[in-house]
């Protein structure tokens, strides 16, 4: 399975346990390549020296609100939605060995 369809799984999951940011495939789709792009281009666009997971996740999330909400500043408590996504999504495309270290986010 590649990465995408682990994350379609991933986000599956999430969907059917209630997530009001996956209603529908389409959706997870539409997140997933958000996601991957912003994923990607981390270290080009970071300030930080020496990131962590958590900087890199907590990232994810501000760049998938911005990307999806129309007026990301009015996101409020969707945004720990936000971060369940992020930390899905780098569960599945940079897994850690046991000790996560995003308990921080």
């Amino acid at each position: 399975m590649d990465d995408y369809a682990r994350v379609m799984a991933a986000f599956e999951q999430l969907r059917a346990a209630g997530s009001p940011l996956l209603r529908t495939s389409e959706q997870g789709e539409r997140i997933a390549k958000v996601a991957f792009r912003r994923w990607r281009s981390f270290d080009r666009r970071s300030r930080v020296r020496r990131p962590s997971r958590a900087d890199r996740i907590r990232d994810l999330a501000h760049g998938l609100a911005d990307a999806l909400e129309a007026d990301p500043r009015l996101v409020g408590p969707l945004m720990r939605d936000y971060e369940c996504l992020a930390k899905a999504f780098a569960a599945v495309i940079d897994p850690v060995a046991d000790g996560d270290a995003t308990s921080s986010v």
